[in-house]
């Protein structure tokens, strides 16, 4: 209790000056002891929590306020009555220097606090940034000094500390040699691995920072990055940026010289250095001095309190000299002019690309593209995020120089995309002549000689109102410690959707992922730049349709009005063709990026002529590659015949050509169907005899032909480029159709639309052919079952066609049981009776379903049973379905599966059957084969599992 007993008298000369002005009363100062005291009593036991510090320190930070409040109000009311003529009421005015001990006092009362905290927890970064915090908002600039030297030298790999002190030196003290001192040491102390260099050395995957291991992506780029080198990233973006503040600084700084950062430097005018210090000051954002006095006294009175950083920096830099002011008359110093014309962040640049692995440098050159092309450089034209333009232009010095600078920065990093092609590989390469194709559509704005440009066809100019007061440069300097938008936002533009990732699988020659991964990253980015996509809720934006889900960025509608859109449009074709793309990788990136400009709500180009001129492009582009790239045939036949263009004899020229393929299989059956010919060969009458009508024979011809083993396996190989291609030529906000590029969803496509030919052939027989309508049709649907489930059983099946050919057989045996619902299944005495029955009894008997399809089943089978009056067979048949299911998924290894079945039919029992006596029967055995799958820790998730089911039930 000696500790605790410290501890309050320390706060004796607080108590002492609030009794003695009266500022609280007895009661309250005695509650004041006695809550410290019980907060002191809990930190000081052996399993102390931090949630006991922080309420500790909330409390000290309620009862300020409340003092400060009382004191202030008793101050007013003592001035009022002394304004007023009563002299007794000076006595009752506080003075002068109660508030600055007042504001001591809770200083060093937190301080105390805060100092155990983090002994006692100092590994929990947490606790400094609370620290921290608290520190940097009582403005106690040398305690939060030594907090941050202490924090990072007891967490040096975490780069948001490094980013924060960072900030705090940049932006507070307006001192950018320690910000650029401390970056330098966060970005030597956090270095990335080239984990290709690693495995050279034969080790198979990289170790990151904590310990854990993470399996490199396959190809020359990275994707998907841990959350460490994702701050490493940031940690070198945020240095860039700090380097463009203090190139903008110099570069305002000297516009108020007279000394213009263009080619041609002039002498400072007369008596304009006092203007110059004025304009440097305004140009650093200042602390407001309001609250200097209590600040001053806060830091005397904890200075002893606060330990400084144990360790000495060996790499600190030399102490910073003021630099001597140029005097009227004399040039600018060469060093200067190259620091004004960007050469710093340049230098940065180029220690970047040496530094950093390759696998993930294009997220920092895009990253990078994106800070320079929103940084508010005086004297040019800025695209902020989500296509904001701004105009900085001015009418004094160099007109355009802002322009420059940032067409000399963004430059250099397409040439640093460029000269990392040999690193980058294939992938690399790509990236590099999209992003070089797209650019004059990316950011139009900056060249190399900006010509005069009519601010009427802009947004109004800012620039006066910036160069007073500096707003948008104060917000572009905030360095981000833990998420910059102009990085963190490029990692959802590389994620693939999941459905053309999983669903359908994407490899082969043409088109395995790690190609067309960065033609669809950059794309993403490009779409970005040019159109804003309602998110749901949303209101439309003014003048557009109600169902409108894109509309034009303004930096987009800026291009359209000026007359500049066709030209780049131009542009970045004449690009695409010039780099002479004769690989079929880089025409397939070529006919990519014409799929994505010609659709408008990725693209934003909705003007006929451009979307004709596209158009030509595209079907030029297309010739080449449609010889030895199926689907880019089938795709051009789809158009056509959407258009009603397309002739019968390029059809069947068509599946002459690719007679295993179903893409082809299906445009042909789209074709007959829309009356492409005369004589459909799908055309089918009740006249005729259903099993040899010609329609029945042209349709088990189509499925015989790309229905087998080894189309399946060429599934494999389906072409990633069409799948990116479809769904870069799909509106945003319409379904996808992936039917004429992907050979699964053609296939899944091609039966489904059969099983419908063959439900509604049924429904349409004449009255007296019903029954024989209905036993012709499950016939037909028994047929698909066993055929799909024959394919199953081939030994050529394996990985992804294998899924692929599961997935087609569990589709039909679903739509077979869907068949009870609209025509009667035929019963062994060939009599029709609806129910589900004996459909379930047929493909419990015949059919080879995932464990998932027999799950959906039962729980659908059970829908059904729970709206009509079920009889005991059908009930009998539900259990046996979740029975099924259960041994599927154990003999797939499936334990998620085996879990999620298992609790289905356990509620199927106590739910529907009312059995709870049989549900307690069959726990033991759930309980036993799941720990044979999975092990005791499986047992006990399912065991939650159950009771909080069993729980919510009741």
């Amino acid at each position: 209790m000696e500790r605790v007993q410290y501890s309050l008298e320390r706060s004796l000369p607080q108590l002492k000056l609030l009794d003695e002005h009266a500022i609280l009363s007895k009661e309250e100062l005695r509650s004041v002891t006695s809550q410290r005291q019980d907060f002191e009593a809990r930190l000081i036991r052996r399993q102390a929590e931090k949630a006991d510090f922080v309420r500790y320190l909330d409390f000290e930070s309620d009862l300020n306020s409340l003092i400060v409040l009382r004191a202030r109000e008793r101050a007013r009311e003592a001035a009022e009555r002394v304004r007023a003529g009563d002299e007794d009421a000076r006595s009752r005015l506080l003075p002068r220097t109660f508030f600055a001990k007042q504001s001591a006092s809770y200083s060093a009362q937190c301080v105390a606090i805060f100092e155990r905290l983090v002994r006692k927890f100092r590994w929990d970064v947490d606790a400094w940034i609370r620290y921290l915090s608290w520190a940097k908002g009582r403005k106690m600039r040398v305690v939060a000094g030594r907090v941050y030297a202490r924090a990072l030298a007891l967490h040096p790999s975490r780069p948001d500390l490094w980013l924060s002190a960072a900030d705090y030196e940049l932006n507070s003290h307006a001192d950018t040699t320690a910000a650029r001192a401390l970056l330098q040491r966060g970005l030597r102390m956090n270095p990335l691995v080239d984990a290709q260099a690693e495995e050279s050395r034969g080790l198979k995957r990289a170790r990151t920072h904590s310990g854990a291991r993470t399996a490199r992506e396959p190809g020359a780029l990275r994707w998907q990055l841990t959350d460490y080198e994702q701050d490493v990233l940031r940690l070198w973006v945020e240095y860039m940026r700090m380097e463009l503040v203090f190139v903008e600084r110099l570069r305002r700084r000297w516009r108020v010289l007279g000394l213009d950062s263009g080619d041609m430097p002039a002498a400072p005018a007369s008596g304009s250095l006092d203007e110059a210090q004025r304009a440097a000051q305004s140009v650093a954002p200042e602390e407001p001095s309001d609250d200097d006095e209590e600040a001053a006294a806060a830091e005397a009175a904890v200075d002893a309190d606060v330990p400084a950083a144990d360790e000495v920096d060996e790499d600190a830099p030399a102490p910073h000299v003021a630099p001597v002011r140029p005097a009227a008359g004399l040039a600018v110093p060469a060093g200067h002019q190259q620091i004004m014309s960007g050469s710093i962040p340049l230098v940065v640049l180029e220690h970047a690309k040496s530094s950093l692995p390759p696998s993930v440098q294009l997220y920092l050159y895009v990253a990078l593209l994106e800070l320079f092309s929103a940084f508010p450089f005086m004297d040019s034209t800025v695209v902020q995020s989500r296509g904001q333009v701004l105009c900085l232009r001015t009418s004094k010095g160099v007109c355009g120089s802002g322009d420059r600078l940032r067409a000399r920065l963004m430059q250099r990093v397409l040439d640093a995309m460029q000269a990392m092609q040999e690193a980058w590989d294939a992938a690399g390469t790509l990236a590099a002549y999209v992003m070089a194709s797209v650019y004059p559509l990316y950011h139009s704005l900056s060249a190399a000689e900006p010509a005069p440009r009519d601010d009427q066809a802009r947004p109004a100019s800012q620039a006066e109102r910036e160069w007073e007061d500096n707003a948008y440069l104060h917000g572009a300097s905030q360095l981000c410690a833990t998420y910059s938008p102009v990085l963190d936002g490029l990692y959802a533009c590389a994620a693939v959707p999941e459905t053309l990732r999983h669903d359908l699988t994407a490899a082969g020659p043409y088109g395995p992922w790690y190609l067309c991964r960065p033609v669809w990253f950059l794309l993403q980015v490009l779409s970005r730049r040019l159109v804003v996509c309602d998110e749901a809720g949303d209101e439309p934006a003014p003048g557009a349709p109600a169902d409108a889900a894109w509309r034009p960025t303004p930096y987009l509608t800026m291009l359209m009005q000026s007359g500049d859109l066709p030209t780049l449009v131009q542009a970045a074709v004449t690009h695409f063709r010039t780099a002479e793309p004769t690989d079929d990788p880089r025409m397939l990136a070529f006919h990519t990026a014409l799929q994505c400009l010609r659709t408008p709500s990725r693209s934003g180009i909705d003007e006929p002529n451009l979307l004709a001129y596209l158009e030509r492009v595209s079907a030029r582009q297309e010739a080449p590659l449609a010889r030895h790239v199926p689907w880019i045939a089938v795709e051009g036949l789809a158009r056509r015949l959407a258009a009603n263009e397309l002739s019968w004899s390029d059809v069947e020229a068509l599946v002459d050509a690719h007679a295993a393929d179903p893409r082809a299989w299906l445009l042909y059956e789209r074709a007959a169907r829309q009356g492409t010919t005369t004589a459909s060969p799908l055309l089918f009458s009740w006249s005729d005899e259903a099993a040899e009508a010609p329609a029945h024979k042209a349709w088990l011809q189509m499925l015989e032909r790309c229905t087998q083993a080894a189309h399946f396996q060429d599934d494999a190989t389906a072409p990633a480029w069409g799948l990116l291609s479809a769904w870069m030529h799909t509106p945003v906000s319409e379904p996808i159709d992936l039917s004429y590029v992907s050979p699964t969803a053609a296939r899944r496509a091609l039966w489904r639309e059969y099983l419908d030919w063959v439900q509604d052939a049924a429904l349409a027989a004449p009255s007296e052919r019903t029954r024989e309508a209905a036993e012709w049709a499950w016939a037909l649907y028994k047929e698909a079952v066993q055929k799909t489930g024959a394919v199953l059983a081939s030994s050529k099946l394996v990985g992804a066609a294998r899924d692929n050919a599961q997935a087609l057989h569990d589709h039909v045996v679903a739509r077979f049981l869907a068949l009870s619902t609209s025509v009667p299944a035929p019963t062994a005495q060939g009599r029709a009776e609806g129910g589900r029955d004996a459909p379930l009894t047929y493909v419990l008997a015949s059919s080879s379903a995932s464990a998932a399809c027999w799950l959906d089943l039962a729980q659908a089978a059970q829908v059904d049973a729970h709206a009509s009056e079920p009889d005991a067979p059908l009930l009998a048949r539900i259990a046996q379905l979740y029975k099924r299911a259960i041994d599927q998924a154990e003999r797939e290894r499936d334990l998620t599966m085996v879990t999620t079945a298992w609790l289905a039919y356990l509620g199927y029992l106590v739910r529907a059957r009312r059995d709870m006596a049989g549900a307690l029967r069959e726990l033991p055995t759930a309980t036993t084969r799941i720990r044979t799958l999975g092990g005791d820790e499986a047992v006990v998730a399912f065991e939650a599992a159950w009771r909080a089911a069993h729980a919510a039930q009741t």
